[in-house]
């Protein structure tokens, strides 16, 4: 099989995962003719449609289907290769792919990501900022920062510290509102609240509490702006202790004791050794955990013009 066959059965594999053409492009990084005319190409060399099409999108027909374990495999197998092949990768210079979630990408990272590009100007750090698991096993990130600690087998993890959290708000808030002293009380104030994740549910449940996203009136999944809103009076936001307090906000005793969130640094073992990754990685492990969140501000220059 040559080049342009395994291309066209990864291109099929994509456009199976996706169900529109428009979308496996996107992912693909290529024009949607240019991948239309691959799988008709594909199609005609088979004898056999691959798809149905209709203008809800392309549903696998029987015969696409019976082929997609062998192209999964055939998928992870150039994906394992790609990771060995890095993981050899001795060079100082290049790029290195980074997830965080929103917290760590706003309030952390720019604290000491300069310091580490002024460093090694040779290297290029691509962040990718989700509060999803970004794929280690597909590439998606060579390094990623999570809160959870990872289950995967092939993944390397390490438990850098934790985040002790809290229910905070600020004084003008209080001030209107009052201070619930109790979990019953908290319930019935303005809490951010998520839109569709579910962590506060999951967290709640936890506790004990019977809690849905739908009970709160102010609902975003991003979380930076449950923590704007809390500044600016909107209400009270479960967050992290050390930030919240840098930012001037008051901690709200419930009498129920939040645990703590774990940090956790994590790669896929093929990738280990890679030289780059390896200096972020550490650079990451050292400096994390030191970190101040918050914003470093600087004055603008004045304007000498």
């Amino acid at each position: 099989m040559n080049n342009t066959d395994w291309q066209q059965w990864h291109f099929f594999t994509v456009i199976a995962r996706t169900g529109s053409l428009n979308q496996a492009a996107d992912a693909l990084g290529v024009s949607q003719p240019t991948l239309s005319r691959h799988l008709q190409s594909l199609e005609a060399r088979l004898g056999q449609n691959l798809f149905d099409r209709s203008t809800r999108g392309l549903t696998l027909t029987a015969f696409g289907a019976s082929l997609m374990e062998g192209c999964q495999q055939m998928e992870q197998t150039a994906q394992a290769l790609e990771r060995r092949a890095s993981g050899q990768d001795q060079a100082l210079s290049g790029r290195v792919r980074l997830s965080v979630n929103e917290m760590i990408a706003q309030y952390y990272l720019p604290n000491i990501l300069p310091a580490f590009m002024d460093a090694n100007p040779q290297l290029s750090v691509e962040i990718e900022v989700t509060n999803r698991a970004s794929s280690l096993d597909k590439r998606d990130a060579d390094i990623a920062v999570r809160m959870f600690p990872p289950t995967q087998l092939d993944l390397i993890a390490r438990h850098l510290y934790d985040i002790p959290l809290g229910f905070y708000a600020s004084q003008g808030y209080l001030d209107r509102f009052g201070t619930p002293t109790t979990p019953e009380a908290l319930l019935e104030h303005r809490i951010m609240g998520y839109d569709r994740d579910k962590q506060f549910e999951l967290g709640a449940a936890q506790l004990g509490w019977t809690v849905r996203n739908e009970d709160f009136f102010l609902r975003t999944d991003y979380m930076p702006l449950h923590i704007a809103l809390a500044a600016q009076d909107g209400g009270i936001v479960g967050t992290h202790k050390e930030l919240a307090e840098s930012l001037g906000l008051i901690e709200i005793d419930v009498g129920v004791k939040l645990p703590d969130l774990p940090v956790y640094l994590c790669c896929h073992r093929d990738v280990v050794h890679n030289r780059r990754i390896r200096l972020l990685m550490d650079y990451l492990a050292d400096s994390l955990p030191q970190t101040k969140p918050g914003f470093l501000m600087h004055p603008l220059p004045h304007d000498r013009s």
